[in-house]
C-alpha cells in the first residue's frame, strides 16, 4: 500500500505542475464558454438586421395580413426563438402573380436588390405549398418566422370568413405557456424542459471528456515509461499491480482536481448571472443524490477504463499501435453519448435500465438517470455493486497483461499471446 501511495503522489505532482495541465484547466472553460456564448451572440446580431421582402398574393387582404403578421408577430412568445426576438422585416406587397412579375422579383433577388419574396397565388394557397425564395435559405430562424406568419395569416382569414372577430382570433393564435411539473415521490417540482435536458447532458459530458482524456493519459504514461525502460527499474522495487494502481489513482486524482477547479471557476464566474436568474435556477430542483453520485460514478468509471487503457499501453510499443487498440475501449463510452438522450427522455424504460446497470455504460447512464429522475435506491446500489465487481475482475485481468506486457518489446502481441500472458502471469 505504501508503494502505491508513493507512485500516486509522484503521478499527481508531476502532472499538476506541468504547463499543459495549467493551460488545459484555464482554456477548457473558455473554450466551452465560447461554444455556448459565441453562436448565441452571432444569432442575436443577425436577428437585429432588417430583412427586405415582398409578399405576392392574389388578394390585397391576404398580402396585408401576412405583412401585419411579419411586422407585429405573435411569435414573440414562441419557443422557436431563444432570445424572444424574431427577425425584423421591411415588407412590401404586390398583386402581380403573373410569370413576368415572378421573373422580375427573381432577378431582383439574384442581383441582391431584394432579400426574398413570398409567393401566395391562389394555386399555392389551395395546394398548401407556399414558397419563399431567397438568397439566404439556410437562415432557419427566418424560415420559421415566415412559415408561422403565413400560417397565422391564412388561419386568421379563414376564421374571419366564419364571422369570428379579430380580438377572438388574436386570443386563439397566442402561444400557450405550458408549465412542466414533475411528480416524484409524492411531490411536485417545477422544471423547465430545456434545463432538464441541458443539466444532465453537461454533467455527462464532464464525466465523458475527463474519463477519455485521463484514461488516454494513463495509457501514454505507461507507454512512455515502457519505451524509456524506466519500468524495468521501477519493477525492482514494486509489484506490477502496485505500479498500475498508483498510476491509475494518481491520474484520477488529477482529473478530479481539474473538475473541482472548473466547478469553482464556474461558480465564481456565474454568480452575477445566477443572482439575476435565481427564479429560474430554483426550478432545477437538483437532488442531493446528484452531488453524492457524481464523485462515486466518476471515480469508479475512471478506474474501470483506466485499467483497460493501462493494459493497452503495456501491450503496444508505439503511439500508432496505441491509437489502433484503444478503439475497443472507447466504444462503450461513445455508446453512452448515443444513448444519453434516450436516458434523458425515458429514464425508466427497459433499455435505459439495462444500460444503466451494465458496468461499461453505467458510470455515465446511471448518473444521467439520477439527475433526470432518481431511480430506486436498490438500482443505484446494484449499479455500484456491479461496477465494483467488474473493477475487481478488470484489475486482476489487466494487471496480468500489464505485468508481462510492460517488459515485452518488438512486435505487437496477437490475441493468443495475450491469452497466454493472462494464463501464466
Amino acid at each position: 500500500m505504501r508503494n502505491t501511495w508513493l507512485i500516486l503522489q509522484r503521478e499527481y505532482l508531476e502532472r499538476v505542475r506541468t504547463k499543459g495541465f495549467i493551460l488545459f484547466t484555464v482554456l477548457m472553460p473558455l473554450f466551452i464558454a465560447g461554444i455556448i456564448v459565441g453562436p448565441a451572440k452571432l444569432m442575436s446580431r443577425k436577428s437585429s438586421a432588417v430583412h427586405s421582402i415582398v409578399v405576392v398574393a392574389s388578394s390585397q387582404a391576404l398580402a396585408d395580413e401576412v405583412k401585419q403578421q411579419l411586422d407585429n408577430p405573435i411569435l414573440s412568445g414562441s419557443d422557436d426563438f431563444d432570445d424572444k426576438q424574431p427577425p425584423k422585416y421591411s415588407v412590401s406587397t404586390s398583386l402581380d402573380t403573373s410569370a413576368a412579375g415572378q421573373k422580375a422579383l427573381f432577378d431582383r433577388v439574384d442581383r441582391g436588390e431584394l432579400e426574398g419574396y413570398i409567393w401566395l397565388d391562389d394555386q399555392a394557397v389551395k395546394d398548401r405549398k407556399v414558397s419563399y425564395k431567397t438568397r439566404e435559405a439556410s437562415d432557419f430562424m427566418q424560415n420559421v418566422s415566415i412559415r408561422t406568419a403565413v400560417t397565422a395569416a391564412l388561419v386568421q382569414q379563414k376564421l374571419a370568413s366564419h364571422g369570428i372577430g379579430n380580438e377572438e382570433i388574436e386570443q386563439l393564435q397566442k402561444p400557450l405557456d405550458v408549465e412542466t411539473v414533475r411528480i416524484d415521490k409524492g411531490r411536485e417540482s417545477k422544471s423547465g424542459s430545456v434545463a432538464m435536458v441541458m443539466l444532465p447532458f453537461l454533467l455527462m459530458m464532464m464525466i465523458y471528456i475527463t474519463v477519455i482524456v485521463y484514461g488516454v493519459a494513463v495509457m501514454r504514461s505507461v507507454l512512455e515509461e515502457k519505451n524509456s525502460r524506466v519500468m524495468e527499474v521501477m519493477l525492482s522495487s514494486v509489484t506490477a499491480k502496485e505500479l498500475m494502481a498508483g498510476k491509475i489513482l494518481g491520474v484520477g486524482a488529477v482529473g478530479l482536481t481539474q473538475i473541482l477547479i472548473w466547478v469553482a471557476l464556474g461558480m465564481v464566474a456565474s454568480t452575477p448571472a445566477a443572482i439575476a436568474a435565481k427564479p429560474y435556477l430554483a426550478q432545477l430542483q437538483i437532488a442531493p443524490a446528484v452531488f453524492a453520485c457524481f464523485p462515486i460514478f466518476f471515480l469508479l468509471g475512471f478506474i474501470l477504463y483506466s485499467c483497460m487503457y493501462a493494459a493497452v499501453g503495456a501491450m503496444v510499443n508505439s503511439e500508432e499501435e496505441a491509437q489502433q487498440l484503444q478503439w475497443p475501449v472507447m466504444l462503450p463510452i461513445i455508446a453512452c453519448s448515443a444513448f444519453a438522450m434516450e436516458a434523458i427522455r425515458h429514464p425508466n424504460s427497459q433499455l435505459t435500465f439495462l444500460l444503466s446497470e451494465f458496468p461499461l455504460t453505467s458510470p455515465i447512464l446511471m448518473f444521467v438517470r439520477v439527475v433526470v429522475q432518481q431511480p430506486p435506491l436498490w438500482q443505484i446500489l446494484l449499479s455500484i455493486g456491479l461496477l465494483l465487481v467488474t473493477i475487481y475482475g478488470a484489475v486482476a485481468l489487466c494487471s496480468r497483461i500489464y505485468r508481462v506486457g510492460i517488459l515485452m518489446y518488438g512486435k505487437r502481441p496477437t490475441l493468443p499471446e495475450i491469452l497466454k500472458w493472462i494464463k501464466y502471469a
